[in-house]
């Protein structure tokens, strides 16, 4: 199951630039290749939101803006973290393009690289340490 975060279930539906306070998940099942929505009942706590993510059995999932804690909550559950860039896109592009490897696999190694957490500070303020 793919994860991609998003503001709204209305039709045109982007991909949201948050993360931990976004309001729902677009959930693509690559096998029916079927979407299903899901309220994100932990909006505003990243590492809560990462945990909601396990208990829909995702894979994967994708952010414009994230901060360590929601990272390594998804790292600790092996849920795969791709980054998209600061910009929305369309879930119809995001999912054509997933098999294509366009989008940055984000890692330990790499996360600094790739990891803000979108505040003006850019400090997460998840709680995390």
């Amino acid at each position: 199951m793919i994860a991609i975060p998003v503001d709204s279930i209305e039709p045109d539906i982007k991909s949201s630039k948050l993360f931990g306070n976004v309001s729902y998940f677009a959930l693509y099942d690559p096998k029916s290749q079927d979407f299903n929505f899901i309220q994100n009942k932990a909006s505003g706590d990243g590492v809560k939101t990462a945990e909601l993510l396990k208990e829909y059995e995702v894979t994967q999932t994708y952010y414009s803006y994230m901060g360590n804690g929601p990272f390594t909550s998804l790292q600790k559950n092996s849920i795969e973290v791709y980054y998209l860039g600061k910009e929305s896109l369309d879930l119809d592009e995001i999912i054509s393009s997933y098999d294509e490897d366009i989008f940055i696999k984000v890692t330990k190694d790499n996360a600094k690289s790739y990891l803000d957490s979108g505040t003006q500070t850019g400090d997460c303020q998840c709680g995390c340490t």
